[in-house]
């Protein structure tokens, strides 16, 4: 074979398996920030809460039925939490090979990567072409969300995977009414659950989807409702069993048992700047801001391809989701809320791009398609450098000097500049970074706490140093400071270098 034929063949190959290009690319993207801290934007604390959970994995026997964190207080720990399936992963790859940051980072990237090659099929049979699915799978791949996430060391690529396992396995059943099909789609929401349990909202996509195909016909199916157990039953028992854990340890990721609470309120959702945050977060993240005009003619062509309606009734239900958990997803610190509208905006860019591609003249659709591009990737980018230079912040430098300073078996109070309550509303406040890098237990400490008789109390229960490392907490309570004063020594660097440790002194001191 002549070298111009191989060159030919090369392009053959390319023009044959561009998705395999997209995801190649993709995953290069993602390699160096494998290395990055936990500490990128508002996930800090999320990605050392998971973490702490892997280590605990790791550590103290693998018993996925009772993830432990740092701030138990002077008990075991024990928290309720979601299934913990993505961090007891984790665990295993330190038994393998020691506890390194990275490997949870890289299990994110490998659920990303299967979730990718499950996208594609499933764009095929939504979309039924392979030019436009292609679109859609480009989008996904390098979406500004899906990058932040697909290298967190945080569940969402977990849930994405078996997010994208349902839809893809229950467009399939839709289209050839093989019940195997319907069972792993059932098993794939049924992990998604238990995974987050905000993937609930799943089955309201598919009870739309199945009425707009078949029709109340549906409901007298047996095989609909066997799939409809199989989906929840193991959500319920697991969220039982974690709410009990709540009631004998009293810790909790905010769940079902206090601690949190994500939804929004008749006071919030008449707020205009609800919606305008909901389509910012979304505008930003989500599309990339070059993607909007591709996303919205795409929705515009569902509406009125029959066929094609699974997409805008993904985005419907979606919104609503945002709606019910509002407290959190018109926020950016709760933009990890926002991973669900991906497949759906995505089939949505397909259809647009594949319409642009149709109705446009050559140099009509490249200005238009580059320059929808050229903005996305750039958003992109820009994100990614961000990560790829970001380090870790002034809380790890003092869980170094806890790490030095405080006795292993001691226990600790670390103030927190969140709050219990959030106007009213329960709110989840521990920080759990200094207990993390610090390897210490103890208490958190929020920032509407903060007065002499919650300090006395855990000192009471054990506690031997408070870390603060906010001036405004510290400077801001004379009350504390003079308490601090006459019952502890600051042995840190000190409040103004942002680590104030304060041992408590004993009774014969």
């Amino acid at each position: 074979m002549t070298n111009l034929q191989h060159i030919v063949e090369c392009f053959k190959f390319l023009k044959i398996h561009p998705q395999l290009i997209i995801i190649f690319v993709g995953i290069l993207l993602r390699l160096p920030l494998l290395l990055t801290p936990l500490s990128f934007g508002t996930d800090a604390w999320r990605q050392t809460d998971t973490a702490s959970i892997a280590y605990h994995f790791y550590v103290n026997g693998y018993n996925i039925l009772y993830p432990q964190i740092f701030w138990g207080g002077n008990g075991p720990g024990y928290v309720e939490a979601e299934f913990q399936l993505y961090p007891f992963i984790v665990s295993v790859l330190y038994y393998l090979l020691g506890e390194q940051y990275w490997l949870g980072k890289f299990v994110s990237l490998l659920f990303s990567v299967f979730a990718w090659l499950l996208f594609f099929p499933l764009a095929q049979r939504t979309l039924r072409d392979n030019r436009t699915a292609t679109w859609a799978l480009l989008f996904l791949v390098f979406s500004p969300l899906y990058l932040r996430y697909s290298v967190a060391f945080m569940p969402e690529a977990t849930v994405m995977f078996f997010y994208i396992g349902a839809l893809f396995f229950f467009v399939k059943w839709i289209s050839s009414s093989n019940k195997p099909d319907l069972v792993f789609s059932s098993v794939c929401t049924a992990l998604a659950i238990l995974v987050k349990p905000t993937s609930i909202f799943l089955g309201l996509v598919f009870a739309l989807v199945v009425l707009n195909t078949w029709g109340g016909r549906i409901l007298r199916r047996w095989e609909v409702w066997f799939s409809a157990l199989i989906a929840l039953l193991p959500g319920v028992a697991w969220y039982w069993h974690a709410r009990n854990i709540y009631l004998t340890y009293g810790n909790t990721f905010g769940l079902l048992s206090g601690g949190d609470s994500k939804f929004g309120s008749l006071e919030l959702w008449l707020r205009p700047h609800l919606y305008y945050h909901l389509a910012y977060l979304d505008l930003k993240w989500v599309l990339g801001y070059g993607m909007v005009y591709l996303f919205f003619a795409g929705a515009i062509i569902t509406i009125k391809r029959r066929e094609s309606r699974f997409t805008i009734l993904g985005v419907v239900t979606i919104g609503l989701y945002y709606l019910i958990v509002s407290r959190y997803t018109h926020e950016e610190w709760g933009i990890q809320y926002h991973v669900y509208m991906l497949p759906f905006a995505a089939l949505a860019v397909g259809l647009g791009a594949g319409w642009i591609l149709d109705k446009y003249r050559w140099v009509g659709r490249t200005g238009i398609l580059l320059t929808s591009t050229g903005i996305f990737f750039g958003v992109t980018l820009i994100l990614f450098f961000r990560m790829l230079f970001s380090g870790n912040d002034g809380l790890y430098a003092c869980a170094g000097y806890v790490r030095e300073l405080v006795p292993a078996d001691e226990r600790i109070v670390v103030s927190t500049t969140s709050v219990a309550f959030d106007n009213g509303i329960p709110n989840n406040y521990q920080e759990p970074q200094i207990f993390f890098y610090s390897r210490r237990y103890g208490w958190s400490l929020p920032a509407d706490w903060h007065n002499v008789e919650m300090l006395a109390e855990y000192r009471e229960d054990g506690a031997s140093h408070f870390i603060i490392y906010d001036e405004e907490l510290l400077y801001g309570n004379p009350s504390l400071i003079d308490y601090l004063n006459s019952n502890a020594v600051q042995v840190g660097p000190g409040i103004d270098d942002g680590c104030a440790i304060y041992r408590f002194s004993l009774p014969s001191e």
